[in-house]
C-alpha cells in the first residue's frame, strides 16, 4: 500500500482550517473492502488541533451472493479538516494520526484488518 500525505494550506495560520489528504494506492494483487469502511482519525492537541475523524465505504456488508461489490474499484482521497487554535505556536508538528483499513488478496482470498500509525506533517506560521 502506498501512502501520500498533504495539508493545504502550507503553512496554516492560527486560527485557521487545515486540510489533511490522505491517498491511498493499492498494491497489486490486493484488494480494499468497502465494509467495514476504512477510517482516518486524528486526535485533538491541547493547543494545537482539533480532533477529527473521516471515513470511506459502506455502513453494512453486501449480501453472500454479492461479495464482489465488497471492494473499490478506484478509490477518491480521505480528507479531513481540522481547526487550528489561535494560540498554536509556529514551525512544523508532526500529529499523530491512525488509519484503518480491511484489505484482501486477490489470489488466495485472505482478508484482514490493518492499523497503520501516520504523521501529519503540519506547518503553523
Amino acid at each position: 500500500m502506498k501512502i501520500e500525505i498533504g495539508v493545504a494550506p502550507k503553512p496554516v495560520a492560527p486560527g485557521g482550517v487545515a486540510e489533511v489528504t490522505v491517498q491511498l494506492s493499492v498494491n497489486p494483487g490486493f484488494k480494499l473492502n468497502k465494509y467495514p469502511k476504512i477510517k482516518l482519525a486524528v486526535p485533538a492537541v491541547a493547543g494545537l488541533v482539533s480532533g477529527g475523524e473521516t471515513s470511506q465505504g459502506t455502513d453494512a456488508a453486501p449480501p453472500p451472493d454479492r461479495l464482489d461489490t465488497n471492494y473499490f474499484k478506484s478509490l477518491d482521497p480521505l480528507r479531513l479538516k481540522l481547526d487550528v487554535t489561535p494560540s498554536a505556536a509556529p514551525g512544523l508538528h508532526d500529529l499523530d494520526a491512525r488509519l484503518s483499513y480491511f484489505y484482501c488478496v486477490a489470489a488466495s482470498g485472505y482478508c484482514a484488518p490493518a492499523k497503520i500509525s501516520l504523521k501529519i506533517p503540519l506547518v503553523v506560521r
